[in-house]
């Protein structure tokens, strides 16, 4: 029985390994496109994680938290809603460029911890960094977000 289709792959869908040469140390964040990256955050990231202060979503399910102001945070920093079933959580990373890159690509690599995300991890290297550039604007500044009020369905 041939075992190559499930080497690198754990039991969560995750990659064990992945290269993170596309990250070097001392990496600049290039262009990108904010517009795209919120595309592409809904796509990716939204089903779990708020982008409000008060962690709050449309979809009325948080598994993360929330990724407000997530840009030069410590890690670990924001409450968790469901952490008696999360596995362990990024402990010690600032949440620069370069670690956003590299968690985007192989959360448990990146942070040595058994994330418990059901995500697979992006390997497109433009999508990631449009989904930065998107994540830069979740901020105080963005009065949009900071005085949004929930929309009833």
């Amino acid at each position: 029985m041939a075992l190559e289709g499930s080497l690198g792959n754990n039991a969560g869908g995750g990659k064990v390994r992945s290269d993170m040469s596309d990250v070097p140390e001392g990496f600049e964040l290039p262009a990108g496109d904010a517009q795209k990256g919120h595309k592409l955050f809904k796509k990716h990231c939204a089903q779990c994680h708020s982008i409000f202060p008060d962690n709050r979503t449309d979809s009325g399910t948080v598994y993360g938290p929330t990724l407000f102001n997530i840009y030069g945070r410590a890690s670990g920093e924001a409450e968790i809603a469901q952490k008696n079933i999360m596995g362990g959580r990024a402990k010690g990373l600032v949440w620069d460029a370069a670690n956003l890159m590299r968690y985007m690509k192989n959360p448990r690599q990146t942070t040595g911890v058994n994330v418990q995300m059901n995500f697979r991890g992006i390997d497109d290297f433009q999508t990631r960094v449009d989904i930065v550039h998107y994540l830069k604007t979740l901020t105080w500044d963005n009065k949009d977000l900071v005085h949004a009020t929930h929309r009833h369905h």
